[in-house]
């Protein structure tokens, strides 16, 4: 199916939001005005972005790139957890050896992007691994909530994961070894603790940047 153009719009702007000061005000016509677009498109994904929560409408202001603090950050972790533990315990038995063959091929892209320090691309690998379980799982409304929170989370943290990513690295070699040795109960802590030690990186990063 074609991309149609508010989605080609949403696309865009969402990649630029990485880069935008956060408490930005951002033009619609500016906008269409730069991707070579008319207004109704643009808008459209501006919309769209506000109800997924990256943009913030101000009533008759306009729109500002969205502020995220650290509780709304730990928050997002919370339902992380729900939704990951969940979907694990359900799926761990048919984790198959295709599945372990593209964890470690997120896992591989994790490092060298880290060789490369780069952190989004860092990141993006890590949501892709954290994803092959809920593609297994396959239900559509669980996976577009972790997209989108991850997503928010994503955007509004261009600093926080600068430290200690490697560790988060080894974390994940630990889980797919778990995985391959069919450890459920194992598998299963390394799973929630590696959860709650991105929270704590999230904190100490916060606190780093702020």
């Amino acid at each position: 199916m074609a991309e149609t153009l508010s989605e080609k719009a949403y696309n865009i702007i969402k990649e630029r939001l990485l880069y935008t000061k956060k408490g930005s005000y951002l033009s619609i016509r500016k906008v269409a005005e730069e991707l070579n677009m008319s207004y109704t498109p643009v808008r459209e994904a501006f919309l769209r972005l506000h109800k997924e929560g990256f943009l913030e409408l101000v009533p008759k202001v306009g729109f500002f790139t969205n502020c995220i603090d650290i509780n709304e950050i730990l928050q997002i972790y919370e339902v992380r957890e729900c939704i990951e533990l969940f979907v694990f315990k359900k799926i761990f038995n048919s984790i198959g050896p295709k599945h372990i063959e593209l964890l470690k091929k997120y896992l591989a892209e994790q490092k060298n992007c880290l060789e490369k320090k780069d952190i989004h691309g860092y990141v993006k690998a890590d949501q892709k691994f954290h994803e092959v379980f809920l593609e297994i799982y396959n239900n559509q409304y669980l996976s577009n909530l972790y997209r989108n929170i991850r997503e928010q989370y994503f955007i509004c943290s261009n600093n926080i994961a600068e430290r200690h990513s490697g560790v988060a690295v080894e974390e994940h070699e630990s889980l797919i070894e778990c995985i391959e040795n069919k450890d459920f109960e194992k598998a299963i802590n390394l799973l929630s603790m590696h959860i709650e030690n991105a929270k704590q990186r999230v904190k100490d990063g916060f606190r780093r940047v702020s």
